[in-house]
């Protein structure tokens, strides 16, 4: 009798880990796409809270969002929410659920986000665990809010600005590289913990503040608090 009930205990584990490893490893991917329309709303806070795996950001949709998500495991698909309000909506996109513990790194999750370029944006992003790109030339930022998390990362804030804006980088344990506007007017102020910096064409000012060539002269500006952890940041101009 016992040998029976552990053949059969030992058979549900086999069946189950058979179905999570086919959809960890095997299952083929699938995607969602999700359109967000214009509306007449005047501007958008948008909200990214990012978990695990790639994650690629950038301007150029026709609509508020477009968005195509790749996945394996049900798990990684995220919920999109759109709060409409006349003077600013809410744009939030999340994970419905974590990923799967240990395993998230196993699985394929990947958000391919663009958004639009015809109306000033709040944009919020939690990289969580991830490869990174966030190619935000042309959007219209209001402000930026970005969360590094444990991520390999690049932002790219070049082109033509069309307002000034503020923002805030927390890099943590992650890497990134900071792509900013060699026209336009910069300052940085960075707090810098063990984690490392490479700055170069920038004007120290004291107090861990630094400015580029265009800051006294610009007629837009770009200023950013940056926090690195343990984390590294390297910080271009480019045209």
């Amino acid at each position: 009798m016992k040998k029976a009930i552990l053949a059969v205990l030992i058979t549900g584990l086999v069946v189950t880990l058979g179905i999570l490893g086919y959809e960890w490893f095997i299952a083929t991917s699938k995607e969602k796409e999700v359109t967000i329309e214009k509306d007449d709303t005047k501007s958008l806070a948008v909200k990214i809270n990012f978990d695990a795996g790639d994650l690629d950001i950038q301007g150029g949709s026709e609509n508020w969002l477009d968005a195509i998500f790749e996945f394996k495991n049900k798990s990684a698909i995220p919920k999109v929410k759109y709060v409409k309000k006349q003077d600013k909506s809410v744009l939030t996109v999340k994970p419905k659920s974590k990923l799967f513990g240990m395993n998230r790194t196993n699985q394929l999750n990947h958000w391919d986000i663009q958004l639009t370029n015809t109306i000033p944006i709040e944009l919020d992003v939690d990289m969580g665990v991830s490869k990174a790109t966030l190619n935000l030339k042309g959007i219209q930022l209001n402000k930026l809010t970005i969360d590094g998390g444990v991520s390999d990362s690049t932002i790219d804030l070049g082109g033509e600005l069309q307002n000034s804006f503020q923002g805030k980088i927390d890099i943590g344990v992650g890497r990134m590289t900071l792509l900013l506007p060699k026209q336009t007017g910069i300052k940085l102020s960075i707090d810098k913990g063990l984690g490392k910096l490479d700055l170069q064409d920038f004007i120290a000012q004291g107090n861990n503040v630094y400015i580029n060539e265009a800051y006294d002269n610009s007629e837009t500006s770009i200023e950013l608090d940056v926090d690195i952890g343990v984390g590294s940041l390297k910080v271009d101009l480019v045209e």
